[in-house]
């Protein structure tokens, strides 16, 4: 491997690991144990290699940052960078819909040169990306930034993922790690249900402050809440005793355009009522109304269940003032 792109693999954060394969390196943000538990579904398999979460970020006095990339995959139909700059917004690099899986990325840092900043670049999200070259101005210094072992861990579905945001800095979990000023872990993945199976005892992340925001998807996929009841209490109860040390908070359904539906197991309202019933048996767990965190209109969501971009800021705001008044 390249200088540069061992360099490149220290530089990523919100991750547990960096893959190293023939075409490059890439950020893991699961064990390999929770990657076969997504595995045998291809769509929640590619889910759970997309970037949610991850950056690029380094302290560097370079006067430009440049990379080329293959998308393995990509769960939407875009892709974007987000880049920021002593903690400040900067730019955004990519596009809606690109045409080829391979992509170069070019970022001018302006301001005074030689002066060391700090460089954050957030990974798309809906993507699966390897990156193959990465390069600085010459003799340029670049340190990785320190990253304390544990922060936010976000666990759920497609929301927590981050669809139906075009941009990964908008996404709840990106907004909300950067509200508390707390590294991230998003273990979001789209499509996904309460399932014990998924937790991995053995994670080597520590999070103060843990996340859980399923049940959208259990709402069509059980035949009976007692068959739901089920798996979302063996969900809770792991959480509760793999994370007794941190503070939870499970976030019941987000609103919904077909909530008033009635689906086999009962209804949007039943499944939400289920879910508080069983965190109200764990003193400890705090749990949100998911309905409150975003309004109930069809212009903050981009097509009746994922938020936009827009949808995602209310709905981290709202989340921000709940857990800090809990704090």
């Amino acid at each position: 491997m390249s200088g540069n792109l061992l360099l490149l693999k220290s530089l990523f954060t919100g991750c547990l690991d960096v893959a190293e394969t023939e075409e490059g390196v890439a950020p893991i943000r699961f064990t390999e144990r929770q990657l076969r538990v997504y595995a045998p579904n291809d769509a929640q398999s590619l889910r759970s290699r997309c970037l949610a979460g991850c950056r690029l970020e380094m302290r560097t006095d370079s006067d430009y940052i440049r990379f080329d990339y293959i998308q393995k995959g990509r769960a939407r139909k875009y892709i974007y960078f987000d880049i920021w700059v002593d903690g400040r917004w900067a730019a955004d690099i990519g596009e809606d819909n690109p045409e080829r899986p391979e992509g170069a990325f070019s970022f001018e840092i302006s301001g005074n040169q030689g002066v060391v900043k700090h460089i954050c670049i957030d990974l798309p999200h809906s993507a699966e990306i390897v990156f193959h070259s990465f390069e600085l101005s010459p003799n340029a210094v670049c340190e990785p930034v320190d990253q304390a072992h544990g922060g936010l861990l976000c666990l759920g579905d497609s929301i927590t993922q981050g669809m139906d945001a075009k941009h990964p800095s908008s996404t709840y979990a990106a907004l909300l790690a950067r509200a508390l000023d707390m590294p991230l872990l998003n273990q979001g993945v789209g499509g996904y249900i309460f399932n014990a199976d998924s937790l991995d005892e053995n994670l080597p992340y520590k999070p103060q402050i843990v996340t859980v925001a399923y049940g959208t998807n259990d709402w069509g996929r059980y035949e009976t809440m007692a068959q739901f009841r089920d798996k979302c209490a063996a969900y809770i109860d792991a959480v509760s005793r793999q994370y007794a040390y941190a503070r939870i908070y499970v976030m019941t359904p987000i609103w919904r355009s077909i909530r008033n539906e009635r689906k086999l197991l009962g209804t949007f309202d039943e499944l939400v009522q289920t879910i508080k019933e069983i965190c109200a048996e764990y003193p400890a767990i705090h749990v949100i109304d998911g309905e409150s965190l975003v309004a109930h209109s069809g212009r903050l969501f981009a097509d009746g269940t994922h938020p936009t971009d827009e949808g995602f800021v209310h709905m981290a705001l709202n989340l921000y003032k709940q857990i800090r008044n809990t704090l």
